[in-house]
């Protein structure tokens, strides 16, 4: 897997030689394929070929697409599975309660602690409450302490008057940060032989990407973190912010006990889920949210 992140806004042409991507808007810039790990694009005049897209799948490469407003609409994701994909689903479509009750409970407390992080580095009163919330998380959840943490949280975070449901800055930049996770997880759990539409705890039949609505939900708080450093004061959601909601992807997160970036540690924790299912792991990698640094490639 690559680990650049692209971000076009201006009209340009795109195309592939040498198994390297050629960004042409006057003058061709050269990068490999193997290094990418998204793209995004924020412009209606960009030129790609069917063959691009073949690359793009090839190398496991996302491509995001947006509207005429600029906000995302649309998302490229490769299909080529894992060589054991039938083993992978198979043990996916079987399992047991049980199992999915301890995975969901493992995920909302990685959540809460982290939005306990978040509040922590903002220097926000209230943070231990929300860190104490975890401990009442029982099995699959089953007093809703995810609810109750969320509810708490936003007004902490975003002040006593904000809701999830208003239309501004805050939530325009919040959702486009969710969407670039929510996707780079698809990937993954596609690339892993994973069928996104079971979930762990969300069900919607009408929602095609179930398991990774579940995966995400440790990772939000990242976003969260970004909004609260950056959109306060914003009146719309600029090109320039949303590159750097995208670039989250290369944020420093802690996977156990290590540094990865955010779009590295969204593989492992797929990984590790692949562990967990069939028996060779007792728990879930997830992240630890810590203050807001781009990964160190060596």
């Amino acid at each position: 897997m690559g680990y650049r992140v692209l971000f076009l806004a201006n009209p340009i042409k795109l195309s592939v030689k040498n198994e390297q991507l050629l960004i042409n808007n006057g003058e061709i810039t050269k990068i490999p394929l193997e290094d990418i790990e998204c793209i995004a694009s924020d412009s209606q005049q960009i030129n790609v070929s069917t063959y691009l897209l073949m690359k793009f799948s090839e190398y496991a490469i996302t491509f995001y697409v947006t509207d005429k407003c600029h906000h995302p609409c649309g998302v490229f994701l490769p299909v080529s599975r894992h060589s054991r994909h039938m083993s992978v689903l198979n043990d996916q479509i079987n399992m047991s309660l049980p199992t999915k009750k301890r995975l969901w409970k493992q995920i909302v407390m990685q959540k809460i602690e982290n939005q306990a992080a978040v509040l922590k580095l903002c220097n926000i009163d209230g943070w231990q409450e929300i860190d104490n919330i975890k401990l009442k998380v029982h099995s699959g959840d089953t007093s809703n302490m995810e609810a109750v943490a969320a509810s708490k949280y936003f007004k902490l975070l975003f002040g006593k008057t904000f809701s999830r449901s208003q239309e501004n800055a805050i939530n325009a930049c919040l959702n486009y940060g969710y969407a670039v996770l929510r996707s780079t997880i698809e990937k993954y759990l596609i690339v892993y032989g994973y069928e996104p539409s079971i979930g762990i705890f969300h069900k919607s039949t009408l929602n095609n990407f179930n398991l990774a609505d579940d995966i995400i939900e440790s990772y939000r708080p990242l976003v969260d973190l970004f909004v609260r450093y950056n959109a306060l004061d914003d009146e719309e959601l600029s090109t320039s912010r949303k590159a750097q909601i995208v670039n989250l992807l290369n944020a420093d997160v802690i996977i156990d006990g290590k540094l990865f970036a955010c779009a590295k540690a969204i593989d492992n924790t797929v990984q590790s889920l692949t562990s967990f299912i069939s028996g060779r792991r007792n728990d879930l990698l997830l992240p630890q949210i810590m203050d807001l640094e781009q990964h160190k490639y060596e």
